[in-house]
């Protein structure tokens, strides 16, 4: 089962432990100009469960209500990935200061849980695995001895994460949790945003 954004946040990363943003599910371009007016500056996010948003035009800013009502207006009924969007998120605009990449799956190779992890957050993965394949660091994971924070650390050595390198591993290592707790073939979050300040 693909989860759309919002149900993922909801019922696997909060859950877990994972920081994130605060967020409004609207199905009317009414309910998100509403929503932007209580929140302030947001992003308008179509809800499908597939990736490349972004690109197909199903992610937009909004500072206002009537931006808001326009963000909402343009992307309720498209359709991105062969999905009908209905419903869009509303989610707080944070100050990004850098975008990671970080990920769980299960790797075919090994029979078991794969971690992932790149400073090359917010793009393509699958286009900086080909160009910069040495931009994305992996840890197949030894189902007896798990994945905590002192793994995630040692995955994270000689990266400049500066002081969120710490944030980062304990993401990483709930993530991990999420994965196991959820039976879940592959948890991805893209961007992992370090925030500024």
């Amino acid at each position: 089962m693909n989860l759309e954004e919002y149900a993922a946040k909801q019922h696997v990363l909060g859950p877990a432990g994972v920081p994130i943003p605060n967020g409004v599910v609207c199905t009317t371009a009414d309910e998100a100009a509403r929503a932007v007016e209580k929140i302030g500056p947001s992003v308008v996010k179509a809800q499908v469960p597939t990736g490349k948003r972004g690109k197909s035009g199903g992610i937009k800013m909004a500072d206002t209500p009537e931006q808001a009502t326009e963000a909402a207006t343009a992307i309720l009924g498209m359709s991105i990935g062969g999905n009908k969007v209905e419903r869009v998120l509303i989610e707080q605009r944070c100050p990004i200061e850098r975008e990671l990449y970080a990920a769980v799956m299960v790797d075919v190779a090994s029979r078991g849980p794969l971690v992932l992890f790149s400073t090359e957050g917010g793009m393509d993965i699958e286009e900086v695995a080909e160009t910069k394949p040495d931009a994305i660091r992996k840890k197949a994971v030894d189902l007896a001895k798990g994945f905590g924070e002192a793994e995630a650390t040692e995955l994270l050595a000689g990266l400049d994460l500066g002081a969120a390198a710490p944030a980062v591993a304990r993401v990483l290592s709930e993530l991990y949790r999420a994965f196991c707790d959820k039976d879940a073939e592959l948890i991805e979050i893209n961007p992992l945003a370090v925030l500024k300040g």
